[in-house]
């Protein structure tokens, strides 16, 4: 089974050490998403939506990003999160992104 994983690193160090490949476990915050989630995530087009709002690249199959402050902050402000899902699979996707923004860092796709 692929793994798909979303993570944020706690602090810049952590940052820098993911772009490295050498962040440490108590350095990041993860959710791996399980084969379902993923599906139903892609299916109501919310990786699309993240795309469209932050020019990110977020597909199956690659690595992305999402840093930039204002972007964090718009996705946040926006209705992403109200998404029909039959699962509690985007609170907590928000709960990232506000632990990303809080901590100055992004959040980080590794699809």
């Amino acid at each position: 089974m692929k793994t798909r994983l979303i993570e944020v690193p706690k602090d810049k160090e952590a940052e820098y050490a993911l772009d490295y490949n050498e962040a440490t476990e108590d350095q990041l915050i993860r959710i791996y998403l399980t084969s379902p989630e993923f599906i139903e995530l892609w299916n109501i087009g919310f990786f699309n939506e993240l795309n469209e709002m932050t020019g990110a690249m977020i597909d199956d199959f690659e690595d992305a990003k999402i840093v930039e402050k204002e972007d964090l902050e718009n996705i946040l402000d926006s209705d992403v999160f109200n998404m029909p899902v039959s699962n509690d699979i985007l609170d907590r996707l928000k709960v990232l992104f506000q632990e990303a923004l809080e901590r100055g860092t992004g959040v980080y796709f590794f699809f």
